[in-house]
């Protein structure tokens, strides 16, 4: 190691035990170094190994984890032939972590003062209980808590998302660590949200010097945060290098097909997402070859037989030799990169029909219990209609309104005031009978297929529960109709037998899917849908959903808190706020010229894959309060 390397991860293997015995390498492989100061971004898809590598680093590997082989050297101390005594002086005090959910990440009993305290004193910081307190103060301060002070007593449902994460950096940065590992701690979080956490590590990152790793799958975030990229696939490393070059030109195809699958605002609407055919490898079924062969349009022969290694590829013109490696044997000969933004596709789709649903002046109210129960108004006179075969985007930050407004639209919530009509007809509040058929017009699809799916029913129980629901069809003719709706949107009739647990995040959300358009709704509620997804599943299912408006004629209501998805998949957008729509107009029209203060601020947050892209915001762009 020299002087300025503080972490070198050298052939690390990560094995685990499966159920049956079997052993699963889960990294393969995976070397890089990480100097001190420096920010360094793992990428891929999920199951690629990224978080396996960053809680092998100080030896956090959950279950039957283990590594088999390789050196984690941090300052020269091999971490991984390390003691017990020797890890517990490591972990916090040398490499902090901060974790994805912070809801699950900070225990709902103890206030933020308690959790800091706790932090502290493990690592010796702070001689008693009131400086321990005055260093927390500080701490949440340092991290944007406003009040930090007032603030440590308070519990963690009184903070918002992003000021949880905030939280985390706080206990994280506790023990003044070397290294800080962020393993996606925006994943969650609204574009606005986002941007203030990632320009939060990169302060911290500049003012105290700690050397950040960054694990995500989000291209944009990496363009806006890091210096270097590391790409990951089937648990190993295939394409390093500089920022610049990797996401602007990459040499591994799995890289090229992870940057045409994110969605762009610069991208016009109604173009397709490219997704990556084919799914992740089974890594307990991984052969000699490369782990992409099979999901490669370049694959080789070669590549089916022999590894290729991370190697330095042929320099582009104006590079110098050497500064991005790829494990690709065609890689290795071509010259010419891979372009990072295929040309867009436009999608076929028909024009808007006849409104099928409006709504007019929507208000809700929600009142806490007792006497000092809060009230908070989640919808605050709204209106809005949908035609048939269009698509409504509705985008605005986490609070905004966006799924109250959804539920209402699907009569999950009633209205408090206001008119909601149906093909002309007011279905406001319907009697009951009326509100059997109205729910069977209006199907929704939410955000979490692992939460939205009953893991003791199979996947054909789950399609035809709404068949039973309302009605229709008989034993066999619902059969039928489940092995219809199953090829329909992309899965073999044999699934229907199998239950959520065996199907992968993309495949629970085509379950879900399938389960909504069960009934034949005129109306389609899609809420959050792809948001938990890998860039490439999300573009397999927003090209599912356009292919199934135009086959089918749905109406589709849109929401997200991406607009580069947003953009591309609807006619129009309707941008939400405390409960109202701010601005609405044609997709084009609301991302290319903002009216509202607040859809200005979403657009500047929002991240694009281009290092170029992301220039000092102007200080016009903040979030109005």
């Amino acid at each position: 190691m020299t002087a300025s390397e503080l972490l070198e991860v050298r052939g690390l293997d990560v094995e685990f035990t499966a159920p049956d015995g079997a052993a699963v390498r889960a990294v393969r492989d995976v070397s890089f170094t990480l100097r001190r100061g420096e920010t360094l971004a793992v990428v891929g898809e999920s199951g690629s190994g990224k978080s396996t590598t960053a809680l092998a680093l100080a030896r956090m590997l959950p279950g039957t984890g283990r590594i088999r082989a390789g050196q984690v050297l941090l300052d020269g101390q091999d971490l991984a032939t390390a003691g017990p005594q020797e890890l517990r002086q490591v972990r916090g005090a040398r490499i902090g972590m901060v974790f994805q959910d912070p809801m699950t990440a900070l225990n709902p009993v103890l206030t933020a003062g308690a959790h800091l305290d706790e932090a502290l004193r493990a690592h010796g910081r702070g001689r008693d209980k009131a400086a321990r307190r005055a260093r927390a103060a500080e701490l949440l301060d340092l991290v944007g808590i406003p009040g930090a002070g007032a603030r440590l007593d308070d519990h963690p449902h009184q903070f918002s998302g992003g000021q949880r994460q905030r939280i985390l950096i706080a206990m994280a940065l506790a023990g003044e660590p070397d290294v800080l590992v962020a393993d996606e701690p925006t994943t969650a979080l609204d574009a606005t949200v986002q941007d203030q956490i990632l320009t939060l590590l990169g302060d911290l990152n500049r003012r105290t010097g700690t050397a950040l790793l960054l694990i995500t799958h989000d291209m944009g975030v990496v363009a806006r945060s890091c210096a270097r990229v590391l790409v990951m696939y089937g648990g190993t490393v295939v394409e390093d290098g500089p920022t610049a070059e990797v996401l602007t030109r990459p040499r591994h195809p799995y890289t090229a097909g992870l940057l045409a699958a994110v969605p762009r605002l610069s991208a016009p609407s109604g173009t397709r997402l490219t997704g990556i055919p084919g799914a992740p490898p089974d890594l307990a079924r991984l052969t000699e070859g490369c782990a992409f062969a099979a999901r490669c349009a370049l694959a080789e022969d070669r590549c089916r037989t022999a590894t290729p290694p991370l190697a330095p590829t042929p320099a582009a013109p104006g590079e110098e030799s050497g500064t991005v490696r790829a494990a690709c044997w065609p890689a290795a000969e071509r010259r010419e990169p891979l372009p990072a933004a295929p040309p867009p596709v436009p999608i076929d789709r028909p024009r808007p029909g006849a409104v099928v649903l409006t709504a007019e002046k929507l208000g809700k109210t929600y009142r806490g219990r007792g006497r000092r129960g809060r009230t908070v108004t989640a919808l605050d006179g709204v209106s809005l209609t949908l035609a048939a075969g269009e698509t409504l985007g509705i985008v605005g930050e986490s609070g905004s309104g966006k799924s109250t407004l959804a539920r209402v639209l699907a009569h999950a919530h009633p209205s408090d005031s206001g008119t909601l009509r149906l093909g002309g007809r007011d279905v406001t509040r319907p009697a009951r009978r009326e509100l059997h058929t109205v729910r069977r017009s209006v199907q929704m699809v939410f955000q979490d297929p692992y939460a939205s799916l009953n893991p003791r029913m199979t996947a054909g129980e789950i399609i035809a529960e709404p068949l039973h629901a309302f009605g229709i069809g008989d034993r066999a003719g619902r059969a039928r109709r489940v092995e219809e709706l199953l090829l329909l949107v992309g899965l073999e009739p044999g699934a229907a037998h199998r239950r959520p647990r065996s199907f992968s995040g993309g495949q629970r959300q085509r379950i879900g899917i399938a389960r909504a358009l069960a009934p034949e709704p005129s109306v389609l509620v899609c809420d959050e849908p792809v948001s938990a997804l890998d860039v490439s599943v999300q573009a397999q299912i927003v090209g599912l959903l356009t292919d199934l408006q135009r086959d089918l004629g749905l109406a589709l209501i849109f929401i997200a808190h991406d607009l580069a998805v947003v953009r591309q998949v609807s006619h129009r957008i309707a941008v939400m706020h405390r409960g109202r729509i701010v601005e609405t107009g044609t997709a084009d029209e609301v991302c290319e010229n903002p009216a509202d203060p607040y859809t200005r601020a979403l657009l500047a947050a929002a991240p694009e894959p281009v290092p170029a892209a992301h220039l000092p915001r102007p200080r016009n762009t903040q979030v109005p309060a």
